[in-house]
């Protein structure tokens, strides 16, 4: 059923559905006047940095796990999950200083009672992008930081901290589908080992900032 004030109704949100102007209440709105109109709230976990090291955590334990059935074709989602937990422990570090993990090109569509600024958001796959974001934030966090040599055969070393993110940031954006790769040269146990090192790095890097702000 349709709403019979399609033309005046100002709600960008119900495009003249009666059926949404009656979530509101059930009573129709006045020509040019709509009672359906709800804005945009934070997701719940946003700002839980806890919830999202967990979820990282979860992460980095499948991508182990499937590394290490030692199977060819299960190194593509091991190598995805790397991904992931390695963005997931980014973002929650992010939230320990103080950012929110939200699209910030939908601000405008954000409840005005929520202050939030662009730059206070945390978004994205770019792991990269989210180190850096770290940084300016972190002076200890350091990514020409030089990761400890381990003799790889397949990956290129020295390599700093912002290489080895680099390393996984293609697994994001060529592996979740079926598509030609361009930025990925192989995938092996050794992505496993480096996936490690930067847990590690990641990890006592947000130890860190939590036991500064007395938090667990």
């Amino acid at each position: 059923m349709r709403c019979p004030f399609p033309i005046n109704c100002l709600c960008s949100t119900c495009k003249g559905d009666l059926v949404l102007h009656a979530h509101s209440g059930g009573n129709l709105p006045e020509p040019g006047k709509c009672a359906y109109n709800p804005k945009m709230m934070l997701d719940k976990y946003a700002r839980d940095f806890k919830l999202w090291r967990d979820w990282a955590s979860i992460n980095f334990t499948a991508s182990k796990t499937l590394f290490d059935t030692g199977d060819p074709f299960l190194m593509f989602p091991a190598a995805t999950l790397g991904h992931h937990a390695l963005e997931t422990y980014l973002k929650s570090a992010l939230i320990t200083k103080g950012l929110t993990i939200f699209n910030p090109n939908k601000l405008k569509e954000l409840d005005p009672g929520i202050n939030l600024a662009k730059e206070r958001c945390a978004w994205g796959h770019n792991l990269v992008k989210l180190a850096k974001q770290l940084e300016q934030r972190t002076p200890a966090f350091d990514l020409a930081k030089a990761l400890p040599p381990i003799g790889f055969l397949t990956i290129q070393e020295p390599m700093t901290l912002e290489r080895g993110l680099l390393e996984f940031d293609p697994f994001f954006t060529e592996l979740r589908y079926p598509q030609q790769m361009d930025k990925i040269d192989g995938i092996g146990f050794e992505h496993r080992h480096l996936l490690e090192i930067l847990v590690k790095e990641l990890r006592h890097a947000r130890f860190e900032w939590n036991q500064s702000q007395h938090t667990s």
